[in-house]
């Protein structure tokens, strides 16, 4: 099936009231009269695709979404509502938006008057007078994606994994890791990809680090570059290597990691806990003699609105929901393997996979994905 996204007004309604289901499920179920919504991830999942975001590192938005047993408001300031009418649209989509003076915040008290009733009877995904922070109630339900979101991930996937490979092969030995990502920024940028993590690691940084942020080194044989992009809420990650002239132990290290994801993917499936996946990446990394590069970082998880919703261990892990996302990344001696997936009724759906970089094909229980293959480069 293709997914492709929908941004009429209408397909979006429509994925709103999913969403507007199962927020009142939960207050049911909580007997909670309320839920608000302040961090910007969410007002981005609960609006299916909108943006209260304008400072980029803060976790907060400039709109409040709350919701009731029978309403939904956005509570915004002066500054912030002609654009929340004009461009987001909430009105349209059916929020009822609610301003107040840019100089005084009167949030919580717009919340209490309108619950009708005492903060105590509200949860919220950040602290709001003595409402009750739960999210780990409220992160779940962004978890099984509506397939307009489908659509969302399809053109962030490829056009991340389009745009990086198109790019890095334009490179050359004596770049600098902050001139690379430079010029990576413009090139996702262009086609509304926001980037919330770049990684950078040019020959024995991309060996010693795992999180090789981009340094004034330059390159000169070998560059890893992992890359979360945003679109319209929604996260997802992809590695790519370049080597200039052929190196069989790279090639020989990076089959390896492919493999181990492979096996780490084939655990995982609808109703079934993502545990299995920690084991059997662990499996696979040890049965290959890798140990110390297992345990030398964490293997990744499940993912949406969050860089990681979370990452899976013993201690931390969940039930596979239909249309959820996972992404892993393991890494051996500098070769790093890392492209998302979602797990539907389906099988795998690939989000990154490569366009126009070499293709290794895996079977994933009956199913052929595409793993790129290092580009080397004569």
């Amino acid at each position: 099936m293709i997914y492709r996204e929908d941004t009429s007004v209408s397909a979006r309604r429509e994925e709103i009231e999913i969403k507007l289901s199962r927020v009142r499920n939960l207050l049911y179920r909580e007997e909670k009269k309320a839920l608000v919504l302040m961090r910007q991830n969410n007002f981005s999942w609960i609006t299916a695709g909108g943006k209260d975001q304008v400072t980029i590192y803060l976790e907060a938005g400039v709109a409040t979404i709350l919701i009731t047993e029978t309403a939904q408001y956005a509570i915004t300031s002066i500054i912030e509502e002609a654009r929340m009418r004009e461009e987001e649209k909430l009105e349209e989509l059916g929020f009822k938006i609610i301003s107040q003076p840019w100089y005084e915040d009167k949030t919580a008290q717009i919340v209490a008057d309108l619950v009708g009733d005492d903060l105590q009877y509200v949860l919220s995904d950040m602290p709001l007078g003595n409402a009750q922070v739960r999210n780990d109630l409220i992160k779940p339900l962004r978890y099984s994606l509506t397939d307009n979101e489908l659509g969302r991930y399809m053109y962030l996937g490829e056009t991340l994994s389009r745009n990086l490979e198109n790019y890095i092969v334009t490179l050359k030995p004596g770049m600098s890791e902050y001139e690379i990502t430079g010029g990576l920024c413009e090139a996702l940028w262009k086609d509304n990809i926001e980037q919330m993590l770049f990684l950078v690691g040019t020959d024995e940084r991309a060996r010693l680090y795992r999180h090789a942020i981009p340094t004034a080194k330059k390159l000169d044989k070998q560059l890893v570059i992992s890359v979360n992009g945003k679109y319209k809420g929604l996260i997802t990650t992809v590695t790519r290597m370049i080597h200039f002239g052929k190196n069989e132990q790279l090639e020989h290290f990076y089959q390896d990691a492919v493999n181990v994801d492979v096996d780490t993917l084939s655990t995982l499936q609808i109703g079934t806990s993502d545990l299995n996946a920690y084991y059997a990446n662990r499996n696979a990394y040890c049965s290959k003699g890798y140990e110390a590069m297992w345990a030398a970082h964490s293997q990744g998880g499940a993912q949406g609105y969050d860089n990681r919703d979370y990452t899976i261990t013993e201690q931390n892990y969940g039930i596979t929901q239909r249309n959820q996302c996972y992404c892993f990344n393991p890494v051996i001696h500098g070769a790093k393997a890392e492209d998302a997936v979602i797990v539907t009724d389906d099988g795998l759906l690939e989000v990154t996979r490569p366009v126009s970089f070499p293709v290794i094909e895996c079977e994933v229980n009956g199913k052929v994905i595409r793993k790129p293959g290092i580009q080397f480069i004569d």
